[in-house]
């Protein structure tokens, strides 16, 4: 079941109504309520691995429980966390990089000479496995440095542990900002709710209308690669590079404001990538929550910046390469990511603080290092699009040397369409970074909002693609 589709009409007005009238009075039963319509949200997908998902949130309550009566014994909680820890990233290894890695040491043994008979399982990646795994390691890591107390209720646990608006697309989760959510009595709120189905009904305009039209383009083009010239190449993957973004922000968007309707505040998850004027600042704008918990859990504990000059080459390339494997088992992820990694790491070396003195004294730059960085990710976004090495190389060679010729496939509806809606999305996010005070959709006046809300949900009837493709994120 996906946020986009019908079904999710029908479910969730009635998980709504439920939710505020039925359960109003008991935080208990709220969070008994929302641990079986997230059980059921997820099993729709694939009720075979709803076991899994329990199994994890499970696991994790014990172990908070666990370090929770070891106060002052700091040796065993961390050694109750190291399990947990390995219990969480051994699930995601087995059913994520398993075949990843069994293949990657058969290269290796083939490029050593030595032939190895194995092959590949057929495993099956369970939905969101990514999201709610990290979602159980932050639980445990914080209650094992007391940032937050371990919780004796299970259900509270499990109903922030399978959230189902957050579960299969993010943010993910942190359990010192939505865990306490779960611990009272949530009590509805009409203005909260508005704002929370003004981001619901932007969302969809941005992944319906947006993305997805855009979608079609991009997937004629990379299916049929050798049919297209070189320059059809890079309009596809620059027209990809505005999928990809529309896609994640518009249904991160939307799981927020879901999860606004049902009381729990969810993280923000993009400011504008495509404004950033360097790769680092690209990396503080795009999906923000899974940045954020690479920093916390990852960089900082391997020393950060406070630390020798390789010593912080060491760690930000060891976070991006992470990270790029978090996105997905193949080397073109692992590629993407140290590239990112790489050009962090140049950025410092060559800029250092001078950055911060080239947006103050010279804000006229600011233009063109907003379309080198916006270059630089396009580039990039060519190594997650594809799903091998030479694809990327055959892709990248027919861009530079515009191989096929100069002619242009040029789907006139769909990119009219698409940039038409990429438009409207890119005058909203230029008056939001400008700080320009436009309020339509947000406005005070109900009567102006209201008229906005029509218009946008009338503009996606008519010009979306309700029956685009699923979420791209779903398979990380």
């Amino acid at each position: 079941m996906q946020l986009t589709s019908f079904l999710f009409l029908i479910f969730f007005p009635i998980v709504f109504l439920a939710h505020w009238l039925a359960f109003s009075k008991n935080a208990k039963m709220q969070n008994c309520f929302l641990l079986i319509a997230s059980c059921i949200f997820y099993g729709w997908w694939d009720w075979r691995f709803l076991g899994l998902l329990l199994f994890t949130g499970v696991s994790t309550f014990c172990a908070g429980l666990l370090m929770d009566r070891y106060i002052g014994q700091d040796n065993i909680r961390k050694t109750i966390n190291a399990i947990c820890i390995i219990l969480n990233i051994g699930i995601l290894f087995a059913f994520k990089y398993f075949n990843f890695f069994i293949e990657a040491f058969v290269d290796i043994c083939q490029l050593m000479g030595v032939e190895m008979p194995m092959s590949a399982l057929k495993i099956i990646l369970p939905v969101g496995i990514s999201f709610y795994t990290f979602s159980a390691l932050s639980y445990s890591i914080d209650v094992c440095q007391r940032k937050v107390k371990a919780v004796d209720d299970i259900w509270q646990y499990l109903a922030y542990a399978t959230f189902f608006p957050s579960i299969l697309s993010g943010p993910v989760n942190r359990a010192t900002k939505q865990l306490p959510q779960f611990m009272n009595l949530r009590k509805f709120d009409y203005e909260k709710a508005a704002e929370a189905s003004k981001l619901i009904v932007w969302g969809l305009f941005v992944k319906l209308c947006v993305a997805d039209r855009l979608g079609i383009y991009v997937d004629t083009v990379y299916t049929n690669m050798a049919q297209h010239t070189g320059l059809t190449l890079l309009l596809a993957t620059i027209v990809y590079t505005i999928q990809i973004y529309a896609d994640f922000a518009g249904y991160s968007l939307m799981a927020i404001g879901t999860g606004g309707l049902l009381g729990i505040d969810l993280q923000n998850n993009f400011m504008r990538p495509y404004f950033a004027t360097t790769v680092t600042d690209f990396w503080r704008r795009w999906h923000i929550s899974l940045t954020t918990w690479f920093r916390d859990y990852v960089y900082f504990p391997l020393g950060g910046n406070r630390c020798s000059h390789a010593r912080w080459i060491f760690n930000t390339m060891v976070v991006f390469i992470v990270s790029g494997l978090w996105h997905g088992a193949a080397y073109t992820f692992l590629i993407w990511g140290a590239f990112h990694g790489l050009c962090m790491v140049v950025e410092k070396q060559i800029y250092g603080e001078k950055i911060k003195q080239l947006d103050t004294y010279l804000p006229k730059l600011n233009g063109l290092r907003m379309l080198a960085t916006f270059a630089v990710v396009n580039f990039a976004w060519v190594c997650f699009r594809l799903g091998s090495v030479q694809d990327v190389g055959y892709v990248l060679t027919q861009i530079v040397t515009l191989g096929g010729g100069n002619s242009l496939f040029f789907d006139a509806t769909t990119l009219t369409l698409g940039f038409a809606s990429c438009l409207i999305m890119l005058c909203k996010d230029i008056a939001d970074e400008r700080g320009w005070q436009i309020k339509l959709l947000h406005s005070n006046n109900s009567i102006v909002s209201g008229l906005t809300i029509v218009l946008l949900l009338s503009y996606t009837l008519l010009f979306g693609v309700l029956n685009g493709g699923s979420f791209i994120y779903f398979q990380f």
